[in-house]
């Protein structure tokens, strides 16, 4: 399999992953996690994060850490760990963080 599409591939389920989020979150422009810069503001959008963090993710090294530090910020927005935005850096395993914040919903325990 040729790596172009492995990261095609990816691309899409993080950014499905993103759209899911978004939509679940009742984000009214949930559909900008398909346009290529827009979603990045979107991911900014539902961090919380003030809107000059966007400015961030266009200078080099700084976006890494900006990108990882929003992850931990989403994942704490759907009632995840925070910790598990700091596997967006691990390749691969993004894929299975971006799906599991977006999919997995946790059961309620009853009393």
């Amino acid at each position: 399999m040729n790596y172009f599409w492995l990261a095609v591939i990816a691309d899409i389920l993080v950014t499905i992953s993103v759209f899911v989020i978004a939509y679940k979150s009742q984000h009214p422009l949930s559909w900008l996690a398909f346009i290529p810069i827009a979603n990045l503001w979107l991911m900014v959008d539902m961090a919380d994060a003030p809107l000059w963090v966007l400015i961030l993710l266009f200078i080099p090294y700084a976006d890494a850490l900006v990108y990882i530090w929003l992850w931990m910020r989403i994942s704490e927005n759907t009632n995840k760990s925070p910790w598990l935005g700091l596997l967006m850096i691990v390749p691969l395993v993004n894929i299975a963080a971006a799906l599991y914040m977006a999919f997995y919903e946790p059961k309620q325990i009853r009393t």
